[in-house]
């Protein structure tokens, strides 16, 4: 049945109302407001504007400190969020709500991010108490003892201060720095969260207790006394270590952590303090001591695939992979906070929900982390365990599985799984397949590496899911997602389970503006509505379809969407109409060039380039090299991503390593560096990312970049942008070749 927006006005209400919010019209404590402000002052500033609903957090209030927003599902969020900001604007209101029927999305107005609560995002109506608190804590006029960090850089550097004085306590691996800071990290939560986490916490090791005390005293009571109380509390069937005794000698140096850390009021914090912490030491160390081993799936991703597979109480969740317990931290909160607001979350659920509903392998030690995190959610019972999950196998258990799986991991189980392939992805995603029982509800949803789409090892795997009407739906992420630990590109893939419904067609969509940069630092984007909140939201979401027969068609099977959809906007034309590739030895031992970003036409003579240095980076003899003509080019197909294009205007012939794709334009109507020029422009370049598949680094095969098309206007025109870049290039040369000659002692 389709809901008209009274009706989901009715539907809110019904949850305001849950939440002990006043909605009666007559009722004098009343404080929610339908349509209109309470005050004539505030109606007379709307100028006829109606907002849905306004509520006010305290009889004193003037004007409403929340605005809402309702509409009905499908519709777009960006205009709904536009308009909830300019009613809250002209009233003066801290917080909008924009609410759907099924979703709900939290904004603060001053800077338009989404209100967290514990890193989480807030996505149900809460009670007046907890937004009172998040406006007190985030006024200028609150104070307080204990300091509030309120951006990410000064939590940052806490975690930048604790670093430190452990590795100059002689603690040099990032992995037990990272371990030790989670000790005490948690030690500390555990204290501010103590009506989450457990009733059975004695005062005695709570952090108050012991924070004034000093040097071995200090060191000895945290381990004899506050770390075995907790371990017996937590993990009472002993299984395996939850809390570990502190492993730092210098007593000095662990005091300085903990003054640091009492002044903090942590559990106010708008983020996950625990998941960056995490990603703060991965940082640190994975790509260069590799120590940790790890990527950090970022938080506004797990919250995506989390409501995607929208998990309901009574269903079993697994991540088989499951690092420190992000995916089923997001699933549990998810869950308990529907109970919560339907009115459901009795003592019997809770408990039924903490014992029943999430599961999880990892290999590495970090599974202790995640129990902790699921201790810190009011979780003490989760069912974590470290093992290798590859050799565990799983049969028809689970209801849903999100997860992760680790890019490329080499494959220790290949007996187990009917492919009988080594490759690590085949046996991660066929370990999830087998995991998942027969109800017809039964789904996955796996960020994998996107050379899983197209690569030529997985070529029969892409079949199996076809022929097995096991995957549903392809979600494409921007490149960059999981920088700056990999490159690697990623899609989400939406599975179902054995004997499920046939499948025809396999739904594939392209997130371009997941809402961060997409650069090393991953900056989030504010004031704009991405992707992914406006496919969560809005039905009609750009998504293509490919049918199955097609797939079955390809020689390899590929899932990756350009192979069946020609996107050739009006008045472009296809790559693959003009260009040839060339392939040709250079056997008359031309020039070896180097091709780079770092010239605008991206070739020089390898010696010019390379200097001294020159001989040591290329063979002895380039005779197995590939010449590049006049006017063609030539590409680093493991570097194309980044840039590696170039275009020979040298009037020579020149060589370039026999790994590189060389090709020409061979269509008279377009101009060889009109063509160079629309592949290295912006759009050029993102649709070239938008083909780079590897395992490792991204690769792009000439017949893929063939699939790119270019805007196709008269010859004159592309001669005047051509000469404009030549004669931009010619002056730059020139200015350049002037500063680098640039002498003082010419003008003393």
């Amino acid at each position: 049945m389709l809901l008209n927006e009274r009706d989901i006005e009715n539907l809110l209400e019904q949850q305001l109302v849950q939440q002990g919010w006043v909605v009666t019209v007559n009722d004098p404590s009343r404080n929610v407001y339908h349509q209109n402000p309470k005050s004539k002052e505030d109606k007379a500033k709307l100028r006829g504007l109606e907002p849905d609903f306004c509520l006010y957090i305290s009889n004193t209030s003037v004007s409403p400190e929340i605005i809402i927003e309702t509409k009905k599902p499908g519709m777009n969020l960006s205009k709904t969020k536009e308009q909830a900001l300019l009613y809250a604007k002209i009233l003066g209101a801290k917080i909008i709500i924009l609410f759907d029927g099924i979703l709900t999305k939290t904004y603060w107005v001053e800077n338009q991010e989404e209100l967290l609560d514990n890193g989480t995002e807030v996505n149900t109506i809460k009670n007046i108490d907890f937004y009172k608190k998040f406006i007190l804590l985030n006024s200028n006029n609150y104070i307080s003892d204990i300091i509030l960090i309120h951006s990410k850089e000064e939590l940052i550097n806490v975690f930048s201060f604790a670093n430190q004085k452990l590795r100059k306590a002689g603690i040099t691996k990032g992995m037990e720095r990272f371990f030790e800071f989670s000790n005490l990290l948690f030690l500390k939560l555990i204290s501010e969260n103590n009506d989450i986490v457990s009733e059975e916490i004695p005062q005695y090791v709570k952090w108050e207790t012991y924070k004034n005390k000093n040097g071995e005293e200090l060191l000895r009571y945290i381990n004899d006394t506050v770390i075995p109380t907790l371990e017996n509390i937590f993990n009472r069937n002993g299984a395996e270590t939850l809390f570990s005794k502190l492993i730092i000698k210098d007593s000095a140096a662990l005091k300085q952590i903990i003054d640091k850390l009492s002044g903090l009021n942590l559990s106010g914090i708008k983020t996950d303090i625990k998941g960056d912490a995490f990603e703060y030491f991965i940082q640190q160390y994975n790509s260069s001591n590799k120590d940790l081993g790890e990527y950090f799936t970022p938080r506004h991703i797990v919250n995506f695939l989390v409501k995607l597979a929208n998990p309901k109480y009574g269903e079993k969740i697994y991540d088989p992979f499951c690092g420190t317990g992000g995916m089923l931290i997001s699933a549990f909160n998810y869950i308990k906070e529907n109970l919560q607001q339907q009115g459901y979350l009795t003592d019997e659920v809770l408990k039924s929900l903490k014992e029943n509903s999430v599961f999880g392998g990892e290999i590495s030690s970090n599974a202790r982390i995640a129990k902790m995190n699921m201790i810190l959610t009011g979780d003490g019972h989760s069912n974590i365990n470290q093992q290798d999950t590859l050799l565990n196998p799983v049969s028809e258990k689970f209801d849903i599985v999100i997860t992760n799986i680790p890019f490329n991991l080499e494959g220790t189980a290949q007996h187990l799984y009917s492919l009988l392939s080594t490759n690590g992805n085949s046996q991660s995603i066929q370990h999830i397949i087998n995991s998942l029982n027969k109800k017809p509800t039964a789904r996955a949803f796996i960020i994998v590496p996107e050379a899983i789409l197209n690569n030529d090892e997985l070529k029969n795997f892409r079949k199996y899911l076809v022929d097995n009407n096991l995957l549903k739906q392809i979600i494409s992420l921007p490149s960059g997602v999981f920088l700056p630990y990999t490159e690697a590109k990623a899609s989400i893939l939406v599975l179902q389970g054995f004997n499920n419904q046939p499948i025809g067609k396999i739904k594939y969509t392209i997130i371009k503006n997941d809402g961060f940069t997409l650069t090393q630092r991953r900056r989030k984007i504010t004031g704009k509505i991405n992707d992914l909140e406006e496919y969560l939201f809005n039905d009609s979401f750009a998504t293509k379809e490919i049918e199955i027969k097609e797939v079955l068609k390809e020689k390899k099977y590929s899932f990756i969407w350009f192979k069946y959809f020609t996107e050739i906007p009006h008045g472009y034309v296809l790559l693959k109409k003009i260009l040839k590739e060339e392939r040709i030895q250079n056997i008359e031992l031309y020039e070896t060039a180097t091709v780079t970003k770092h010239d605008f036409f991206g070739i020089i003579s390898g010696e010019k380039y390379w200097g001294d240095s020159f001989i040591s980076v290329t063979s002895e003899s380039n005779e197995d090299y590939k010449v590049v003509n006049y006017k063609s080019l030539s590409y680093n197909p493991a570097r194309a991503n980044t840039g590696s294009l170039c275009i020979n205007l040298t009037e020579k012939k020149l060589a370039v390593s026999k790994m590189y794709v060389t090709f020409k334009v061979i269509d008279a109507n377009f101009l060889p560096e009109y063509v160079y020029l629309c592949l290295k422009s912006k759009e050029g370049l993102q649709n070239i990312i938008d083909r780079s598949f590897g395992s490792v680094r991204q690769t792009l095969r000439f017949e893929d970049l063939c699939t790119i098309s270019i805007p196709a206007i008269p010859i004159e025109q592309q001669r005047i942008i051509v000469n404009k870049a030549k004669e931009l290039y010619r002056n730059f040369s020139e200015l350049k070749d002037e500063l680098d000659s640039f002498d003082i002692n010419d003008f003393v």
